[in-house]
């Protein structure tokens, strides 16, 4: 059964979180350290094989006045090179997702909010 993974895509750590669709319910996974896109994308690809993803999120850090900085035209460059088959990706505006748990790693806790606020949406949306 198809799942979603979120990305919280920084220049050095990658938070991710999973959820399974049954459950519905985000967890943080872990904090992906990487040297170069290339590696960050390698392992992006394996984890999106081994969770069996659907579908992942992947935040997009805008400036506060919307517009489009140097970390989102980033990201939506490694979003061009991920290519992954029967895998949708879908770009979320994090601006206002700061995570305010301590209880997790930071990075991935933002990824599990990304996440949350992705199923909050998409169960609207129904």
């Amino acid at each position: 059964m198809p799942s979603f993974l979120a990305f919280d895509i920084g220049m050095r750590r990658t938070g991710v979180a999973f959820c399974d669709v049954s459950t519905r319910v985000p967890l943080p996974l872990q904090t992906l350290e990487h040297t170069s896109d290339d590696e960050l994308l390698d392992a992006m690809r394996a984890l999106v094989a081994e969770r069996e993803a659907g579908t992942i999120v992947i935040g997009l850090p805008l400036l506060l006045s919307g517009d489009a900085g140097a970390q989102s035209r980033h990201v939506k460059a490694l979003v061009q090179k991920l290519s992954l088959a029967h895998v949708e990706v879908v770009l979320l505006d994090e601006r206002y997702t700061t995570s305010r748990s301590s209880l997790y790693d930071g990075d991935a806790a933002a990824a599990c909010d990304l996440l949350q606020v992705f199923l909050d949406r998409k169960a609207v949306d129904k």
